[in-house]
């Protein structure tokens, strides 16, 4: 072989090599971007913090992954088993006609049971229906125990979706089958918390009936405040309830004391004056309300360090007390009690500004003033308010 051959075959060699560079290159890029879509997808998923969110984010996300007319999505119920539909999305009238669950439900049920994604043409025999569908049917399966199922309706005939797209789907289900189990076991032990708070907070308004409902309404308010001071979702809901909580140390206060209709002796208020650490004794025994406790402990403390129990000030206050103090001491103003009778809006308000840099936090009054002003009746900030 002469060397003009040696280099003509060298140099075919080298392009048929970088030929099948290229074709792995491709490849390699393909897969890294499925591989970030599919990540991005699943952290989408699994940061939901609502079944609502859960649920609706799948959907999204489905349709970034094969593109569909529309989706439906059926969850299984726990207690009966049976499969119902939980959420629709663009599903013309013609197409539900077509997603019958009734004749469906064998096939769901072997999806379920199975475990794993298929796609199936519509089979209804109908000549003159030119618009056909395939159903993508892709379970929803944690721990080994169905969940729920996703019914994706496309036009795209079902010998052309692809092996990858369903393996996307298969992994994206997963993620999301174990994203509404925990969601579902997260709002179950919410309801079983907010129970436990309302019974607690029921405690102290049954011992005087002059505070009834005082602590729905200081947690009503200090809701308000935190959200129109753009504090994130978790400490608004913290306050919330601390706020709803903030006098539980009470039931541990005589009754006597509680209900005295006269101003109380130094040795009485100096009772009185434990409840904030008696309430956080309660709370904090109660695991998943211990971020409540530093508000329920401190939330007599005053601006300027002269409260109570610790005698810190300013922005060594934790944020959530220096709002549940601002609103407790408003409500008990306006309200009657055993000892006075209630005082107008205008002249709490008044006292509210006037000790705001003492007593209070001079921006959490501001805000709730706002609050005041834009919301309550007959209430027009004149007059010093």
């Amino acid at each position: 072989m002469s060397q003009t051959e040696e280099d003509i075959k060298e140099i075919k060699e080298l392009k048929e090599y970088t030929n099948n560079l290229e074709v792995i290159n491709e490849g390699l890029r393909q897969s890294f971007e499925e591989l970030t879509t599919l990540y991005r997808l699943v952290e989408i998923i699994a940061e939901a913090k609502t079944l609502e969110r859960v649920l609706n984010s799948l959907l999204d996300l489905v349709s970034e992954i094969i593109s569909c007319q529309g989706a439906m999505l059926f969850l299984v119920d726990e207690k009966t088993g049976e499969v119902d539909i939980a959420l629709k999305r663009n599903i013309s009238r013609k197409i539900e006609q077509k997603v019958n669950l009734q004749n469906k439900q064998k096939v769901i049920e072997w999806t379920l049971k199975k475990g794993k994604t298929i796609a199936m043409p519509d089979i209804e025999e109908d000549p003159s229906d030119s618009e056909k569908v395939t159903f993508v049917l892709v379970p929803l399966i944690a721990h080994d125990k169905p969940v729920g199922l996703i019914d994706i309706i496309t036009d795209t005939p079902e010998g052309d979706i692809t092996t990858k797209d369903l393996s996307l789907l298969t992994i994206l289900a997963k993620q999301a089958a174990l994203s509404i189990e925990n969601v579902k076991l997260y709002e179950s032990m919410k309801r079983d918390q907010i129970s436990i708070i309302r019974a607690l907070s029921s405690t102290v308004d049954a011992k005087d009936h002059f505070t009834l409902g005082h602590s729905q309404k200081v947690s009503e308010y200090s809701l308000k405040i935190a959200e129109a001071m753009g504090l994130p979702e978790r400490d608004v809901e913290n306050i919330k309830y601390a706020a709803l909580l903030h006098d539980i140390g009470k039931i541990a206060i005589p009754d006597d004391i509680i209900k005295k209709p006269t101003k109380l002796t130094p040795e009485e208020f100096e009772k009185v004056r434990k409840h904030p650490v008696i309430g956080a004794m309660i709370i904090k025994e109660i695991e998943s309300l211990a971020p409540m406790v530093p508000i329920i402990l401190h939330h007599h403390e005053r601006y300027d360090g002269k409260g109570y129990p610790d005698g810190i000030k300013g922005d060594a206050i934790p944020l959530g007390a220096r709002i549940v103090h601002v609103t407790d001491a408003y409500d008990t103003m306006v309200s009657a009690r055993a000892y006075r009778d209630m005082i107008p809006q205008e002249l709490a308000v008044s006292e509210l500004r006037k000790n705001a840099g003492t007593q209070f936090d001079p921006a959490v009054v501001e805000a709730f003033i706002t609050i005041l002003r834009k919301n309550s009746v007959g209430y027009d900030g004149q007059n010093g308010a």
